[in-house]
């Protein structure tokens, strides 16, 4: 692999092997990440949500919906089978009950799905729809 100059303005360290930054720049990229994850979680909203999670009535629900949906949604939509890891609400319920206890409102869906989903929708404000 041939070395390459960091991408970061101003900057002429060489870049790590696989990554478009040096170490400095690379480290300060994922501390950047890190708080904006760490901020999205310490909303009251986010604190909220936690607790319905991790509710018992949560947690029985959800191995009930996986043992009926072992496959990922998404994956199955491409054809591949992979195991569901997670229940998903297709729609955000943002805090609302009704919406989050919706069986219709549920996918299963792999850990890389989910977190591609989430991410989207948390970063990029879109909202709805598998992935």
């Amino acid at each position: 692999m041939p070395l390459l100059i960091c991408v970061a303005p101003g900057c002429d360290d060489l870049a790590l092997p696989g990554c478009p930054h040096c170490e400095r720049h690379d480290a300060a990229k994922r501390d950047k990440l890190a708080a904006r994850r760490k901020a999205a979680q310490s909303t009251d909203h986010a604190r909220a949500w936690r607790s319905l999670y991790q509710s018992r009535a949560w947690r029985a629900a959800s191995r009930r919906f996986l043992r009926r949906n072992p496959l990922c949604a998404d994956c199955g939509d491409l054809g591949a089978v992979v195991p569901a890891k997670v229940v998903d609400h297709i729609e955000p319920h943002k805090g609302d009950r009704r919406l989050f206890w919706l069986r219709s409102n549920w996918q299963a869906l792999c850990i890389p799905c989910h977190n591609r989903k989430t991410a989207r929708e948390v970063f990029h404000g879109q909202t709805g729809g598998g992935g």
